[in-house]
């Protein structure tokens, strides 16, 4: 998550820092000239069906191909992304177990959980930084709610009796701060995934929801769920008109969530050199492009050393964010 615009000088940026990596001029061991040997797993910290998921999948197709090895997406849903990240974490350092997540995972939750059971800036190195996922909040389309005026208006006359879904730590921190902006008082309902979470929105099961607006696309056109705003710093193509959350009144929350590409800390540098070419070449490809702009997201490209420092000022804004909700730890 970085508050700051995204120029479109970033597809340029990531194709400089594709250049610069090809013209280190690394000397190639033995087991990087072997690499890969056998089949590369990414594991997903989201369900499939959703915006990360869809990415991910495009990756591996994509790097199975540059690398002539089969990559495999394997989803670790589950308990704020903590399963998947984990898994990897503990994972042999050699390059075929990867992990592809994001600034929840990376930036927020050491702030939303008092034994983390992975560090972020100890147990991982960034391959690359890949996207830009806007978040959105929404409403079932049969539901009366059109602005998020509207929505701070009926949780006003009903304290407590609205309820909203989330399935992930970051969106939960992203809700509760909403919350506490709007000075209203409603009730959380945690999903495991994204995709359930998404069914019962449709169904009308929960009041309102914050998710990935890269995932609400498709239900938006179809009229099965309504988008009030957009939490990020500009509006949405594929959303329509939906204003952004500063516009409906709340600067405050404006943020970006993004998704990268990591591997266990000791991975070789060389292999993690050449991982995060390949990455940056997918990033700034055709295919990828149209991919985002169709889902809402953007290229966002960054090398690995840029990513651990956007870590470092991730947190601190992850840090603000978690107080102004005044959420505790677990």
């Amino acid at each position: 998550m970085t508050m700051i615009p995204l120029p479109a000088r970033r597809r340029l940026i990531g194709l400089a820092v594709i250049g610069s990596l090809y013209g280190l001029g690394l000397p190639a061991s033995a087991q990087t000239r072997d690499y890969p040997e056998r089949v590369i797993k990414i594991v997903s910290v989201t369900s499939p069906g959703t915006g990360l998921d869809d990415y991910s999948r495009l990756l591996a197709k994509f790097l199975g191909q540059k690398l002539g090895q089969s990559v495999v997406i394997e989803n670790r849903p589950g308990a704020g992304m903590i399963i998947g990240t984990d898994y990897v974490a503990k994972a042999a350092p050699d390059g075929y177990t990867l992990l592809y997540a994001g600034s929840g995972a990376m930036a927020a939750n050491p702030f939303l959980y008092k034994q983390l059971p992975y560090n972020p800036r100890k147990d991982f190195v960034p391959v690359a930084r890949m996207s830009a996922l806007p978040a959105a909040i929404v409403v079932p389309g049969s539901s009366p709610l059109r602005t998020i005026a509207d929505l701070t208006a009926a949780a006003k006359a009903r304290p407590g009796s609205l309820n909203y879904g989330t399935s992930s730590s970051g969106y939960q921190t992203i809700m509760a701060a909403f919350g506490e902006a709007a000075k209203i008082r409603t009730v959380n309902v945690p999903y495991k995934t994204q995709g359930n979470l998404l069914t019962d929105v449709m169904a009308g099961v929960v009041d309102y929801a914050g998710v990935d607006a890269s995932a609400v696309a498709p239900h938006i056109r179809s009229g099965k769920m309504r988008a009030l705003a957009v939490v990020g710093p500009s509006r949405v193509s594929v959303l329509g008109d939906v204003p952004t959350i500063a516009e409906s009144g709340m600067p405050e929350l404006t943020m970006i969530n993004w998704t990268g590409l990591f591997a266990p800390a000791g991975t070789p540098p060389a292999i993690v050199d050449r991982l995060t070419r390949l990455t940056l070449e997918f990033v700034n490809s055709p295919e990828a492009i149209a991919h985002y702009a169709s889902r809402g997201s953007a290229p966002y490209p960054a090398a690995g050393p840029e990513v651990s420092k956007v870590i470092v000022e991730d947190q601190q804004i992850w840090k603000r964010l978690i107080a102004i909700a005044g959420i505790q730890p677990e």
